[in-house]
């Protein structure tokens, strides 16, 4: 592959990462932790960093299925995926030696994108089966996004 297509590449995976956190905030990250990312400070390398991403992961798959978690949508919802999928984006960048710009840009639409897609689609899908379905069926993909992308 070119320099220009692993460029291309790792640009995809930028949305992939963006996607996946704008269904699930704190995916994306864990998963380049858990992975090792070589963009990411050495010292997220270590296995407590690792246990403590997955952790916080889980902790996010478990609230989101709370009535009283707020919706992805609102202000506080939306910026901490704008963070989140910036942050992912500039570690893979930083990981490829890339200017993480590109990469920031892509995965911050992709959350913003897949915020509301994700919000509307799982408002249609509630009233057609039971909420934990469709939120579990969500978390599976937002994980598997965030696998993809990392």
């Amino acid at each position: 592959m070119t320099a220009n297509g692993r460029h291309v590449a790792m640009l995809g995976r930028a949305g992939l990462l963006g996607a996946a956190t704008g269904l699930r905030s704190t995916v994306a990250l864990a998963a380049l932790v858990v992975r090792r990312n070589d963009g990411l400070p050495a010292a997220l390398g270590h296995p407590a960093f690792q246990a403590a991403a997955a952790i916080a992961c889980a902790g996010e798959l478990v609230a989101d299925k709370l009535p009283t978690t707020p919706s992805r949508l609102s202000p506080r919802g939306l910026a901490s995926r704008l963070i989140a999928a910036s942050l992912a984006a500039a570690v893979l960048a930083r990981g490829e030696a890339r200017s993480p710009v590109p990469a920031v840009v892509i995965a911050s639409a992709a959350a913003l994108a897949a915020a509301k897609i994700g919000h509307d689609t799982r408002r249609e899908l509630d009233r057609r089966f039971p909420d934990p379905v469709v939120a579990l069926t969500e978390d599976g993909l937002a994980i598997g996004l965030a696998a993809l992308g990392s």
